[in-house]
C-alpha cells in the first residue's frame, strides 16, 4: 500500500515541461555586415546606393544615373541617364557586370518622373514625361509607347506601375487627378497587346495604396476623399470587384494573403484582418508605435506586425518592434530591435513565409530572420 502511494507521489510531481510563448528577431546571417547605404542583390551580391550614385563592391564598377531600377528577382539592375537630351540605358548583373547598353527616346531636361522598370528577363519599360512609358525588349529595341494621360487641365500626379514578380500583370495608375473641383483617380492594366484597359476609375476619390498580388490576379485599392471614410476595394486584375470595406480610421495600407482569401488592414496604430470570402474580422490589436508593415499568414494563423518611426526624408525605421499575433489563441508576443534599418525606393519591402512560424523581413539594408514559438 505504501509503495502504491509513494508512486502516485512522483507521478504527481514529476517536472511538466510547458512551451514559452516567444518570438525571435536577428539579422540574417548575409546582411550583417550591410551598411546603411547597402542593400542584397542576388547570388549574395550586394550594392551600395547613395544619392544618384550606385557602386557595385564585387566589380568595383561605380555609376552615377538620373534613375534606377532593380528586377524583382534583383538579377538585373537597370541604370538610365540622359546624354545630350536621348535616354541611355544600361542594364547589369548583381555583381556589377554589363549585360547591354543602347540609346534610347529622347528626353526633356530636368524631367522629374524619369523611372526605369527592368524584368527579370532584360526587358524593360521606362517612364517618362509623368505619363508615359516606353517598352523594350531584351536587345534593347524599342517598342510600344503607353501614355496614361488624363486629358485634365487642372494637373495629375506622375504615373506609378506595378507588376507582379512573375511579370503576368502590369498596372499603372494615377493617384491624383484633379478635374472640377474635385480630385478623383483612376488603374488601367497592360493588357496582353499592350494597350491600355481601364479597370477602377473615381472622379471624387483618391488613391492612398494600390497592391497587386503575388501571382498577379488580385488588386487592392486604398481611397480616401476629404469628409468621407476611408475604402478598400478588392478587385481581380480585370477590374470585377470582390469586396469593399470601409474604415473608420485613416489606413496607411492593406495587404492580400497569397490565396487572395484574407485582407489585412492597417491605419497608424491599429491593424485588422478580415476574411475576404465571408467578410468575416477576424480579429485586430492596436499598438501605440505607429505601423510600419502588417501582414496575416494563413498556414499559421499568424499576424505580424512591424511598428517604428519612419523618415520618408532618410527612409529610415527607428524604434523598431516586431509582433506577433496568434489569432486562433488571441496571443501577442513582441521584440524590440535595437538597430535602425534603411530602405530605398527600389526595393519593395516585404515579410516573406520560410516555413511554419518562420518569416524574413526583406527589402531593408539589413534582413531580419523572425522566429515565433506560442
Amino acid at each position: 500500500m505504501i509503495r502504491n502511494v509513494l508512486s502516485l507521489f512522483f507521478i504527481l510531481f514529476l517536472p511538466v515541461i510547458i512551451s514559452a510563448q516567444s518570438i525571435n528577431v536577428a539579422v540574417t546571417p548575409a546582411t550583417t555586415g550591410n551598411g546603411s547605404s547597402v542593400f542584397s542583390l542576388a547570388n549574395g551580391a550586394v550594392v551600395e546606393l547613395e544619392s544618384g550614385q550606385i557602386r557595385f563592391p564585387d566589380s568595383g564598377l561605380t555609376s552615377n544615373f538620373a534613375a534606377v531600377g532593380v528586377s524583382p528577382d534583383r538579377t538585373v539592375v537597370s541604370l538610365l541617364d540622359n546624354v545630350e537630351g536621348r535616354a541611355e540605358v544600361t542594364l547589369l548583373n548583381a555583381r556589377g557586370d554589363t549585360l547591354n547598353k543602347y540609346t534610347s527616346i529622347a528626353l526633356g531636361s530636368n524631367d522629374p518622373s524619369l523611372s526605369v522598370y527592368p524584368t527579370n528577363a532584360g526587358h524593360l519599360l521606362l517612364r517618362n514625361n509623368i505619363m508615359n512609358f516606353t517598352f523594350h525588349d531584351e536587345l534593347g529595341e524599342i517598342g510600344t509607347n503607353i501614355s496614361n494621360g488624363s486629358s485634365t487641365q487642372q494637373g495629375e500626379t506622375i504615373s506609378e506601375l506595378v507588376t507582379n514578380p512573375g511579370h503576368e500583370t502590369f498596372i499603372i495608375y494615377t493617384t491624383k487627378i484633379k478635374s472640377g473641383g474635385t480630385v478623383g483617380s483612376k488603374v488601367q492594366m497592360i493588357d496582353t497587346d499592350k494597350q491600355l484597359r481601364q479597370i477602377f476609375q473615381s472622379d471624387d476619390r483618391y488613391i492612398e495604396d494600390l497592391k497587386l498580388s503575388y501571382d498577379g490576379n488580385m488588386i487592392t485599392v486604398v481611397t480616401a476623399a476629404d469628409g468621407t471614410h476611408d475604402r478598400v476595394t478588392v478587385m481581380d486584375k480585370y477590374g470585377n470587384e470582390i469586396n469593399t470595406i470601409v474604415s473608420e480610421e485613416e489606413l496607411v495600407g492593406a495587404n492580400l494573403a497569397d490565396n487572395g482569401k484574407y485582407l489585412t488592414l492597417f491605419s497608424d496604430t491599429r491593424i485588422r484582418v478580415y476574411n475576404l470570402l465571408n467578410g468575416e474580422n477576424m480579429g485586430s490589436t492596436s499598438l501605440q508605435q505607429p505601423v510600419f508593415m502588417a501582414d496575416y499568414f494563413s498556414e499559421d494563423d499568424m499576424l505580424l506586425i512591424i511598428s517604428g518611426y519612419y523618415s520618408s526624408s532618410s527612409e529610415d525605421l527607428n524604434n523598431i518592434e516586431v509582433k506577433a499575433v496568434d489569432l486562433a489563441r488571441r496571443d501577442i508576443v513582441s521584440e524590440s530591435f535595437s538597430e535602425v534599418l534603411r530602405f530605398h525606393e527600389v526595393f519593395t519591402p516585404e515579410i516573406r513565409r520560410i516555413s511554419s512560424n518562420k518569416y524574413q523581413l526583406v527589402g531593408a539594408n539589413k534582413e531580419l530572420s523572425i522566429e515565433v514559438a506560442f
